[in-house]
């Protein structure tokens, strides 16, 4: 039985529809019963709850770990990390975060304690650090439908973008196979939002991507809370600082390429405006 704490965020629903497609027993704890894929045993429960983290645990050989960010992700993290070990889990396979553990993201620095305290028990582990995903960029795709444009403080900067869908074979291919080990997850190329903005103009949505400063950036994010927009900022400022670049991870790993972006954004097209082109016939 492999459990997934996180099953109802971006990565967590994709590890949940991959072991359902691969037919594997497995479980979701979850605040409150989701549309989830129907093989999958709902348990109705709080991650920052011991007790019923211990029930749920019962039986299971395996944990995939992806928290949604926010104040007390790593304290509820930290728990998960000790009841995993308490009942003994034979693999815990982390979303976690790239860069250095003195990095100057907070979130970051966050999944490096946690990656830290994964280690202390003993516990076999795999930890998949990607980058940004493309399910991201429809955070903008209403803005982009309505008004052509979107913000962004990276200006040129070509940022390490992956699929979340490759991110959760890898996911699911450690929790199969047991291999542990420290991964970091790219697409096949790294790539500015100028260049994203280009690409759906040549889709059919004229776009452009509107550089901003860090300042107008906030007042543009304003009403969301103050950790996420610390953290996006805090993001978009290290990648104009160090350079992000692909690697051959997810296809070394899974031994296919990753997916990519001009597919995803074919594949959303209606969310981002893309007009539906049809051939014309007669």
């Amino acid at each position: 039985m492999i459990l997934v704490i996180g099953g109802t965020g971006t990565t967590g629903r994709a590890v949940l529809h991959t072991l359902h497609g691969r037919g594997l027993p497995t479980r979701a704890l979850v605040r409150a019963a989701s549309d989830l894929p129907p093989s999958v045993e709902q348990v109705i429960g709080d991650a920052a709850d011991p007790g019923a983290l211990r029930a749920v645990l019962t039986g299971v050989s395996g944990v995939f770990l992806a928290m949604g960010n926010g104040p007390r992700q790593e304290e509820v993290e930290l728990g998960v990390v000790a009841e995993t070990a308490r009942a003994r889990v034979e693999h815990l396979v982390k979303l976690s975060a790239p860069g250095p553990a003195d990095s100057p993201v907070a979130i970051a620095r966050l999944h490096h304690r946690v990656e830290d305290a994964v280690r202390a028990t003993g516990i076999a582990h795999t930890f998949l650090r990607p980058y940004a995903f493309f399910q991201n960029l429809l955070f903008h795709a209403g803005r982009i439908r309505a008004t052509g444009s979107f913000p962004a403080t990276t200006g040129d900067t070509p940022l390490n973008m992956v699929d979340a869908r490759d991110v959760a074979e890898v996911a699911v291919a450690a929790l199969i196979d047991n291999p542990g080990g420290t991964h970091l997850l790219t697409g096949p190329e790294a790539i500015s939002y100028p260049d994203i903005a280009a690409r759906l103009t040549a889709a059919g949505r004229p776009t452009r991507c509107v550089t901003v400063s860090p300042e107008q950036l906030r007042a543009d994010l304003r009403g969301a809370p103050n950790w996420l927009i610390d953290h996006v900022l805090e993001i978009q400022r290290l990648a104009t600082t160090h350079p992000e670049h692909p690697n051959d991870t997810v296809a070394r790993l899974l031994g296919h390429p990753p997916r990519l972006l001009d597919d995803f954004l074919r594949e959303h097209a209606p969310a981002f405006g893309i007009p539906n082109r049809t051939s014309e016939s007669g």
